[in-house]
């Protein structure tokens, strides 16, 4: 967790817990949350762990995976352009 304090757009929704429930209800936010639930959950939490411990290659090859979904890329791009604000 310490490592999100470092992220800006982590950092603000952090600090912002009705900007954080905003970003949670966002209609995108949900898509890409239905699209990792399709993921297996031991693979999504060993690549979260991993990814805290500073090693994000396992977690960026699910994201990949994800982005070839164009309804889950076109929610991650919609997302990364609301969060970069």
């Amino acid at each position: 967790m310490d490592q999100l304090h470092q992220i800006p757009q982590a950092q603000k929704l952090l600090k912002d817990q009705a900007a954080l429930r905003q970003v949670l209800s966002n209609p995108d936010t949900q898509k890409v949350l239905a699209q990792l639930q399709k993921t297996d959950t031991s693979q999504l939490q060993a690549a979260a762990q991993a990814a805290l411990k500073g090693d994000a290659s396992a977690l960026n090859g699910i994201l990949r995976k994800l982005s070839q979904d164009p309804e889950a890329a076109k929610a991650m791009n919609a997302l990364n352009k609301k969060l970069s604000k």
